[in-house]
């Protein structure tokens, strides 16, 4: 895979404003960003984007399920506060999916997802390693679309464990 670097970790936490406390006070973040997703199905939840106060390296994206329900606050009953997905930049995402799905990877969207600002898709948890890794590609700017982050976030409902190799077809 040609990636670049790093763009992003995410986590799902079970208290957002405890998660950017620590990431603000202790690792010196800087919030940059804050919404709330409503889904199709009514469940909600509450997303921070943070980044190194001095402007440089990695971003960080938290999100916090609202109310009762939904994936986000799923996630976090089955695997606690956790990382969620590592996010790889790249020049060309539409390649790179092809060369990914050539070698077995799946995805949890059949296509990339576009917006004004971004283009990403996330993989099914690497056995290997029991991430989701997210593929992006950003159109000049550093933010997160709230409509892409929605989609990406439904994605994820119902993904399969990584326990038992479900999430990559290995050849053998």
């Amino acid at each position: 895979m040609g990636a670049k670097h790093i763009d992003h970790i995410a986590f799902r936490v079970a208290d957002l404003n405890k998660a950017v406390r620590f990431y603000t006070k202790v690792m010196d973040f800087v919030v940059t960003d804050r919404f709330g997703i409503v889904f199709d199905d009514g469940t909600r939840a509450r997303c921070a984007a943070l980044k190194a106060s001095d402007g440089n390296g990695i971003s960080l994206f938290i999100s916090e399920g609202v109310g009762k329900g939904g994936v986000v606050k799923k996630w976090v009953k089955e695997h606690g506060n956790a990382l969620h997905h590592i996010a790889y930049a790249v020049d060309d995402i539409k390649a790179e999916v092809a060369e990914m799905k050539a070698q077995g990877i799946q995805f949890t969207t059949n296509d990339v997802l576009e917006s004004e600002e971004l283009l990403q898709i996330f993989t099914h948890p690497a056995p290997e390693t029991g991430v989701i890794h997210e593929i992006i590609q950003r159109k000049g700017t550093k933010s997160f679309s709230v409509a892409n982050v929605k989609r990406l976030m439904a994605s994820t409902k119902g993904l399969p464990s990584p326990k038992g190799g479900k999430g990559r077809k290995t050849k053998r």
